[in-house]
């Protein structure tokens, strides 16, 4: 007879836990849905998921509860087993406020047996407005260029600092952008690390989103938090794409292992046998949603329309980017969480094989909107860090930025240790923040 621990890992296994951040409307709802319409799909019917999503308020949690209710039980077709297969649990975070992310990380903790899948989807753009003339001249002259990277024409402001996050007066000024978009999903994923390192076979994931408008030509290292350029969403992204493709580099490894290490695996007197329980380290992937008509851009209802209609006329003009929804936007994502592990593995593995690296997996579409999740250009990392260029037919036909340029081995080498720098400072900001958090709440229960 299997003892009562033999029968709880046999139970694990069965069991999924997925969260998903930024999850109240857009892209971050499309992925609640899709994962549940997937895992309904894929998974043996013994199988279960639990959901938990988070927004930035209880009101808007409970919001987006009934709205997912409503969408399992019209996939569930009433069918009660079926629908008891998922569970919604949702949370609530603002990605800006660290002490907010510090609750919802001892929340989980406390509640939570383990994390599977770790989609980090939330953020904001700080879009303000737009330069229409630069606009109209951009989309006239090259449509799909235009609707693809328009930061050209997004206007946003300089130097936009995060609400205080403790009382403490010598408090260092902390980006918003770079906080709502990067650091505080960074702290919220370190907390974690006890639940995401349960998961052994096979190991958790951490999915972080990135977006098509990451560029390198408006991110400094020395200005990591984007706070003197006016294209800090950009940057943040941009800063997205180094730290996920550079995580198993062994230039960043000091500072990858560190952030990956539990805080907590002798801290707590009362369970001294979790120093015993072997803690697998989860998997990094990288993902964006190609181009999606959400709320980031904000625009009025008949301009949103005209936006969705240049879209549309992209993708018919041949743009591989332009999904329209973001129910297909989520393709990416879904899969990196639910793909099975011997299938990403392979897909990672035939530009590993070549001498490249990590991927930036995107969703894509053709002409007439069929979905796939392929391979992404980055900016100084190329298709999948081959150098040279794509190597596969299907990168190969795909359609380019304009000016993008084959992937040289100095750039490389740069881009490798950019990433090194950039884990160095990261790390180093979450050790300071840290001691800043600690003190700010050890003061309030003073």
């Amino acid at each position: 007879m299997a003892s009562i621990s033999e029968l709880s890992g046999a139970a694990d296994q069965e069991d999924t836990y997925i969260l998903v951040t930024g999850t109240n409307s857009g892209l971050g709802f499309s992925i609640c849905c899709r994962l549940i319409d997937n895992f309904l799909i894929s998974r043996p019917r013994t199988h279960s998921l639990t959901l938990l999503f988070t927004t930035r308020s209880p009101r808007k949690s409970n919001e987006t509860l009934t709205r997912l209710q409503n969408h399992l039980r019209s996939v569930s077709r009433g069918n009660a087993a079926t629908e008891n297969r998922v569970k919604l649990q949702p949370e609530h975070v603002d990605l800006g406020d660290l002490l907010s992310v510090r609750a919802l990380a001892r929340r989980l903790l406390s509640s939570t047996p383990k994390l599977d899948v770790l989609v980090l989807n939330a953020g904001i753009a700080g879009f303000t407005g737009l330069n229409w003339f630069r606009a109209a001249f951009m989309i006239v002259t090259n449509l799909i260029h235009a609707v693809t990277w328009p930061a050209a024409y997004c206007l946003s402001k300089v130097g936009v600092i995060a609400k205080k996050q403790t009382s403490l007066p010598d408090e260092p000024p902390l980006g918003e952008l770079f906080c709502a978009n990067v650091f505080g999903h960074y702290m919220l994923s370190h907390a974690l690390m006890p639940l995401l390192s349960k998961s052994s076979d096979p190991p958790s994931r951490i999915i972080w989103t990135s977006s098509l408008e990451a560029t390198s030509e408006v991110f400094d290292v020395s200005d990591i938090q984007g706070l003197r350029i006016s294209r800090a969403y950009e940057s943040s992204k941009y800063l997205t794409d180094v730290l996920a493709l550079t995580s198993n580099l062994p230039s960043a490894a000091p500072w990858v292992n560190t952030f990956m290490t539990p805080d907590d695996l002798s801290s707590d007197p009362e369970k001294p046998s979790q120093q015993q329980q072997p803690l697998t380290k989860p998997n990094i992937y990288l993902s964006h949603p190609g181009i999606c008509g959400t709320s980031i851009m904000p625009l009025m209802l008949p301009l949103f329309y005209a936006m969705l209609g240049a879209f549309w006329m992209a993708r018919l003009f041949g743009s591989p980017w332009h999904v329209m929804s973001a129910y297909k936007g989520a393709a990416a994502s879904v899969w990196l969480s639910l793909a099975p592990q011997s299938v990403l593995d392979t897909a990672e593995a035939a530009y590993a094989h070549l001498g490249g690296g990590k991927v930036k997996w995107g969703s894509s579409c053709d002409r007439l909107g069929h979905e796939k999740v392929v391979c992404t250009e980055v900016e100084g990392w190329g298709f999948g860090g081959l150098v040279g260029g794509a190597a596969s037919e299907d990168d190969k036909k795909r359609m380019r930025k304009t000016g993008a340029k084959d992937l040289t081995a100095d750039q490389r080498v740069e881009f490798e240790e950019l990433g090194r720098k950039c884990w160095r400072e990261m790390e180093e900001l979450r050790v300071k923040w840290d001691k800043l958090l600690t003190e700010e709440e050890n003061k309030r229960l003073n």
